[in-house]
C-alpha cells in the first residue's frame, strides 16, 4: 500500500511541476528542413556533452560552444555522413569526454568499472567482518557448530557493529565517487539552469535570427545582381562570397565556374573554385580540387591560394617535406603583413613536427630583425638588408628551381640599385619557370630596358625562343622579335615583325606612331 501511495505522490508532483519545463536551447534557424535528418541530429545532440556546462547535452544547452557543435552535427549530416562518422570526427577533436555515454575503452574503464569495484570491495569487507564474528574462539569449550544463546546485550552489540559497517561501506562508495568526479568532472562551473535565463536566450535567438536574415538578404541581392547583369564577373564573384557565407556550397561552386568562363580561366578564380570544392569536402583537397590547383599554378606559379592548397594536399598525403616547400614558397612571394603569414608559420611547424623534419630557415626577416632594423642607422640598415639579400641568393644557388624566389631576389636587387644582378635573377626565374610566358617576357623586357642585349645575348635567344613557342601572336612577342632582329642586323625580319604588329594596332594607338617611325628608320 505504501508503494502505491508513493507512486501517486510522485505522479501528482510531476503533474504540478510539469509546466515548469526548461527552455528549449535549439533555435528554429538551426533546424533542418528534412525531418528525418533533423531527428538524427536531435538524437546525436542528446548524446553529446556540452563542454562548458554541468552534465548537459548540447541539445539542452544554449552555450555558444554547444550551438557550434549542433551546427557541426547538422552540417555533417547534410553532407551525407553517417552517425558513426560524425561521432568519430567529434571524438577526434574533443576526446571521449564529449560523449555523455563514453565507450568502453581502456581510457574509460575506470568510469564503468569503478562503481562495481567499490561495491564489490565493500561487500567483501562486510562479508569478511561477519565471517570473522562467526568463527568461534579457539579457547571456547563449545563445538564449532554449537552456538550459545546470545544475550540481548550481545545482539545489540552485533547490530551496532553491522550498522557501523554499513555506514562505512556507504561512506566508501560516496568518497570514491567524489574523488572520480573531482578528477573528471567540472565542479568549478556554476549552475546555470536554462529556465532562469529566458531573457538571455531570447536575446541570443534574436541575434541569430538577425544574422541569418542579413546573410539571406546579401545572398538575394547578389543573385538579383547576377540576373540583372550576368556578363559582369564581379557580380558572380559577389554571389560566390554571399553563397559561401550562407552555407550554399552548390551555388558558390556554380558562380565560380561561371566566373572562370567569363575570365578565360583566371588563375585566381580557378584557385577560389578549388578552395570551395575543398571546403565542401570538409577540408579535404579532393582530386578535382587538386586538378584546379595545378591548373592555377601552371598559369601563375605565385598564386597564393593555390600554393597554400598545394601544400595542404601534400600534408594530407603525408608528404610533409613537400608541404613545407610549398608553404615556404608562399612565404617568399607574400608580403610580411599578409594575413595568412601567422597561419602559414604554424602549418610549417606542424608539418615539420609530424615529419620529424628540422624547420627550415625562414625566408624573410622575423620580428626581431624588424625591431633591430628600426633602431639602426641608415648605413647599418643598408648593410643588414644587403646581408639578407645575399643570404637569399645563396639559398637560391642551392635551390635553382625556385622561380618565385628568383623573382623576389630580382625585386630586392632592383631596390638596391643592382641592375645587372636583377637582370640575372630574372633570367634565372625564367629558366626555373619555363612554362610561364609572362616570366619569359619580364626577363626579356629587363634585358631590353637595361641595354643588356650583348651581355645576355645567349640568354635572350633562349628566352625569346620559349616565348615564341608559347605565344607567337602576342603583341609583345612580335615587338621583341623585331627588336632582337634589328639588334642582330636582320633589317628585313625586323621590318616584317613590326609591320605585322602595326597592322594589328588601332590607328590611334599611342605606340603606332612610334612604331611607324622605327620601321622607317630601319
Amino acid at each position: 500500500m505504501r508503494r502505491w501511495a508513493l507512486l501517486i505522490c510522485l505522479g501528482l508532483a510531476a503533474a504540478v511541476t510539469g509546466a515548469a519545463t526548461p527552455a528549449n536551447a535549439l533555435t528554429p534557424e538551426e533546424m533542418l528542413a528534412d525531418p528525418v535528418l533533423e531527428q538524427r541530429a536531435r538524437d546525436l545532440s542528446q548524446g553529446l556533452r556540452c563542454l562548458v556546462c554541468q552534465n548537459q547535452s548540447i541539445d539542452d544547452s544554449d552555450a555558444e560552444l554547444a550551438r557550434d557543435l549542433r551546427t557541426e552535427v547538422r552540417r555533417r549530416l547534410t553532407a551525407g555522413q553517417s552517425d558513426a562518422d560524425i561521432l568519430d570526427a567529434i571524438r577526434d577533436t574533443y576526446g571521449d569526454y564529449v560523449l555523455l555515454n563514453p565507450p568502453i575503452a581502456p581510457s574509460t574503464w575506470i568510469l564503468w568499472a569503478a562503481p562495481a569495484i567499490i561495491l564489490a570491495g565493500g561487500a567483501l569487507l562486510v562479508f569478511a567482518a561477519r565471517r570473522r564474528d562467526d568463527i568461534p574462539d579457539k579457547d571456547s569449550p563449545l563445538p564449532a557448530r554449537e552456538t550459545p544463546a546470545r544475550s540481548p546485550k550481545h545482539v545489540s552489540l552485533k547490530s551496532s557493529v553491522a550498522g557501523r559497517q554499513a555506514v562505512a561501506l556507504f561512506s566508501l562508495v560516496v568518497g570514491c565517487s567524489l574523488l572520480i568526479y573531482l578528477a573528471l568532472g567540472r565542479a568549478d562551473l556554476p549552475d546555470r539552469p536554462l529556465a532562469e535565463r529566458t531573457a538571455e536566450i531570447a536575446a541570443l535567438k534574436d541575434t541569430a535570427q538577425q544574422d541569418n536574415a542579413d546573410r539571406v538578404a546579401r545572398f538575394d541581392a547578389a543573385r538579383a545582381a547576377v540576373e540583372a547583369e550576368p556578363e559582369r564577373v564581379s557580380n558572380w564573384l559577389e554571389l560566390a562570397v554571399a553563397a559561401a557565407d550562407a552555407g550554399r556550397s552548390e551555388t558558390e561552386v556554380t558562380a565560380l565556374r561561371q566566373a572562370m568562363v567569363l575570365t578565360d580561366d583566371d588563375p585566381t578564380i580557378v584557385s577560389m573554385l578549388a578552395e570551395a570544392l575543398s571546403r565542401a569536402a570538409d577540408g579535404q583537397i579532393t582530386i578535382p580540387a587538386r586538378a584546379l590547383v595545378e591548373q592555377a599554378l601552371a598559369a601563375n606559379p605565385a598564386e597564393p591560394r593555390a600554393l597554400f592548397l598545394y601544400g595542404l594536399a601534400a600534408y594530407q598525403d603525408g608528404d610533409y617535406a613537400a608541404a613545407i616547400d610549398n608553404w615556404q614558397q608562399l612565404q617568399r612571394v607574400s608580403t610580411a603583413d599578409a594575413p595568412w603569414m601567422p597561419l602559414l608559420a604554424d602549418n610549417i611547424a606542424d608539418a615539420a613536427a609530424a615529419g620529424g623534419i628540422e624547420v627550415p630557415v625562414s625566408p624573410g626577416p622575423d620580428a626581431a630583425d624588424i625591431a633591430a632594423a628600426s633602431e639602426m642607422s641608415t648605413e647599418d640598415r643598408d648593410a643588414m638588408i644587403a646581408g639578407m639579400v645575399d643570404g637569399l641568393a645563396a639559398r637560391l644557388e642551392d635551390n635553382p628551381e625556385d622561380g618565385p624566389g628568383w623573382q623576389r631576389l630580382a625585386r630586392a636587387y632592383d631596390v638596391l640599385g643592382r641592375t645587372e644582378a636583377a637582370q640575372d635573377a630574372l633570367v634565372s626565374a625564367a629558366d626555373a619557370l619555363v612554362a610561364d610566358a609572362d616570366v619569359q617576357l619580364a626577363a626579356l623586357q629587363a634585358i631590353v630596358a637595361g641595354n643588356a642585349e650583348d651581355r645576355l645575348a645567349d640568354d635572350a635567344d633562349r628566352l625569346l625562343a620559349r616565348l615564341v613557342e608559347m605565344a607567337p601572336a602576342r603583341p609583345e612577342t612580335l615587338y621583341l622579335r623585331g627588336h632582337f632582329a634589328a639588334t642582330n642586323g636582320d633589317v628585313e625580319a625586323a621590318r616584317a615583325f613590326w609591320q605585322q604588329l602595326l597592322d594589328r594596332l588601332p590607328e590611334d594607338a599611342p605606340i603606332a606612331g612610334q612604331l611607324r617611325a622605327a620601321i622607317e628608320a630601319l
